[in-house]
């Protein structure tokens, strides 16, 4: 608040294990200066994380950051347009789970505000906050090595050596049980004894016994007790969810968990094409088995109150952004009745509708592959990438 008083120029990275508060410290300053009549830009590498914050959107979204960025990359906002007029007035500028991005998308948006505001100073001498925790998860470089993934960080960019690093050390989120709040940290700190491989040992309180292929519904159970039951409970929907890292682990759990979920199933099928491809090289079974993550699925299975998540940007205004969760409160063919379930547009009604979505370079596909499909998916269960914040 100091560095924005005297009207200087400051890189800050507020850097604090999840639970310390870091999402709570960016709403005061947001809610501070916007209330002193300042803009304040908020945005996050996550889409759940941006929902948290009021006015957020992903960066991507809001700096127009290429998806694939590499070290020429630039951000595509030309110097006459509003957004351009919004970065120059802007006083301030959030970035939340800053160490997910690769730091190329960094660079480019550095390069970028240069540019904006014509002035040779870091990210335009804009006053900016970085936060995050380099605990959790990095950026995602597919299939690279472990040097490759750590050169994609934010502390390997040259731009770090202008940021000044604030530290939140008590954690808020369990502060009534302080024994987890140390083994979290331990884990994190890499301090927790190995029994062997990386793996670490759980407190029998935390770790259910493995019983067979069966001790996965019981792990349903226990995280959605009594489903049928709250099958249109928005509230029991947004407090729970099954993590997992990988993305083909997340298909089979919601599959398991909407043939168990009570109603009429939807059953919706998307229309794959390669674009460009006049002469029709590839079947569609073909496409229709090609599952990337990012996509929605070829076959959408869907129930009245199941939850769902967006996986593209629709309307970022109203909060219709890439890692928005809903609730589907009806289904047709063309369109999906839902309901917003997190952040200030909680309770809203809105209709998705059917859309063209392209893979992108990272796939590794040898072409480009169109699905047209609703952009959504079933969320009971989310990639750790995707609930990050």
């Amino acid at each position: 608040m100091t560095v924005i008083d005297r009207k200087e120029s400051m890189i800050f990275f507020v850097d604090g294990p999840g639970g310390t508060g870091k999402t709570f410290l960016y709403r005061t300053i947001l809610a501070t200066l916007r209330k002193a009549g300042h803009i304040a830009i908020a945005t996050a590498t996550s889409g759940i994380a941006a929902t948290l914050l009021p006015g957020g959107r992903t960066e991507h979204s809001r700096f127009k950051i290429p998806l694939t960025p590499n070290a020429s990359s630039t951000c595509s906002v030309s110097k006459q347009s509003d957004l351009a007029e919004l970065i120059r007035r802007a006083t301030i500028i959030i970035r939340d789970e800053a160490p997910m991005v690769n730091r190329c998308a960094l660079e480019s948006l550095g390069r970028k505000f240069k540019d904006i505001m014509e002035i040779n100073l870091p990210f335009g001498g804009k006053v900016l906050i970085l936060g995050g925790d380099f605990r959790q998860v990095l950026s995602v470089v597919p299939k690279g090595t472990m040097a490759e993934m750590i050169d994609a960080c934010i502390v390997k960019s040259p731009l770090w050596k202008n940021v000044k690093a604030l530290h939140l050390k008590q954690n808020m989120r369990s502060i009534n049980d302080e024994e987890f709040a140390e083994y979290i940290q331990r884990i994190g700190d890499g301090n927790e004894p190995f029994i062997m491989d990386d793996l670490i040992k759980l407190p029998p309180s935390m770790a259910m016994q493995w019983e067979g292929h069966h001790s996965i519904y019981n792990l349903i159970d226990q995280v959605f007790p009594s489903l049928q039951e709250h099958a249109n409970d928005a509230r029991y929907m947004v407090d729970r969810t099954l993590l997992t890292p990988i993305n083909d682990d997340v298909e089979q759990l919601n599959a398991k968990i909407i043939s168990q979920f009570p109603g009429d199933e939807f059953t919706l099928h998307s229309f794959d094409e390669v674009e460009g491809d006049n002469n029709h090289l590839y079947q569609q079974e073909f496409l229709n088995s090609i599952s990337p993550g990012g996509l929605p699925p070829h076959i959408l299975r869907l129930k009245k109150g199941a939850p769902i998540m967006l996986l593209r940007n629709i309307d970022p205004k109203a909060e219709l952004c890439n890692g928005t969760r809903l609730i589907c409160r009806g289904c047709f063919n063309n369109v999906i009745d839902a309901e917003i379930l997190t952040g200030q547009y909680s309770g809203t009604r809105v209709f998705l509708p059917r859309i063209p979505l392209k893979t992108i370079e990272n796939v590794h596909l040898p072409f480009v592959m169109i699905r047209r499909q609703f952009p959504v998916r079933l969320s009971f269960a989310l990639t750790i990438n995707k609930a990050q914040g």
